[in-house]
């Protein structure tokens, strides 16, 4: 039986009691919470907070200390889950793109779906294309990671990301690397994405951004989940006070 949140979509993440320690430092302290198919749930908070321990838990980038995360049905806990096949599904892009310096722009993108999803190179190229277009860098296919800007690294690490046809997508402070005029054509994808369904779960600094797309917005502060409503309640009507002394101190 699948779990459905409490507007009726199935549930796309649970997490349960979910804590991360490293060593003696317990970075999650017991985190719950649903995550439903086409909602966008934007993470903000301080720095340490755990907000990007808690992201990186969603696929097991990090090895989870206690508690479950669920995704599409599979428990990542569970020893006898394929890990590698869950995360197909799942896109990530991260604050540093993490491209190959040796390969072209497209060949970043194409390695992927002809590697794992046994892709024949001339689909993988078309798609590829596809996918540049979509992030409005059609013209660079063949440029080298270290000719584009930070702005065109990152819309390349998300046409990466995208290439895999991903249930999810995970972004883990994807502006925050980025010169302040190159944020705007970075957020303008994760928007786009946003519009046509995608289920995301975004930790950012940018409130404004938060403020505009998100159904949901969580502020973590100390490895827990203080408070967390649409964007509304979060920046309008915050009622922790300490989601109220960071606010003001940021926006």
């Amino acid at each position: 039986m699948s779990a459905t949140t409490e507007n009726d979509a199935p549930a796309k993440i649970i997490v349960r009691d979910l804590k991360k320690s490293f060593g003696a430092n317990e970075v999650l302290k017991g985190i719950n919470v649903e995550i439903a198919e086409g909602e966008v749930v934007c993470v903000i908070g301080p720095s340490g907070s755990g907000k990007s321990t808690f992201l990186r838990c969603l696929n097991k980038l990090e090895d989870i200390t206690a508690g479950s995360v669920t995704v599409d049905g599979y428990d990542l806990t569970d020893p006898t889950v394929d890990l590698n096949a869950v995360r197909q599904h799942i896109g990530m892009v991260f604050q540093h793109f993490n491209l190959f310096p040796h390969m072209s722009a497209l060949q970043n993108i194409m390695l992927a779906p002809v590697e794992l999803k046994k892709l024949d190179k001339a689909g993988a190229r078309a798609q590829g294309m596809d996918l540049l277009k979509r992030v409005d860098l059609a013209e660079k296919a063949d440029a080298r990671p270290a000719s584009l800007s930070g702005g065109q690294k990152q819309r390349v690490a998300i046409a990466r990301a995208l290439a895999m046809s991903p249930g999810i997508m995970l972004f883990d402070e994807a502006t925050s690397a980025l010169d302040p005029e190159m944020v705007g054509e970075v957020l303008q994808v994760i928007r786009d994405l946003a519009a046509e369904g995608m289920t995301m779960v975004v930790v950012t600094h940018e409130m404004g951004f938060a403020r505009e797309v998100a159904d949901r917005v969580i502020f973590m502060d100390g490895g827990v989940i203080c408070e967390q409503g649409t964007p509304e309640e979060i920046f309008s009507n915050a009622q922790q006070p300490r989601l109220q002394e960071f606010l003001a101190k940021v926006l």
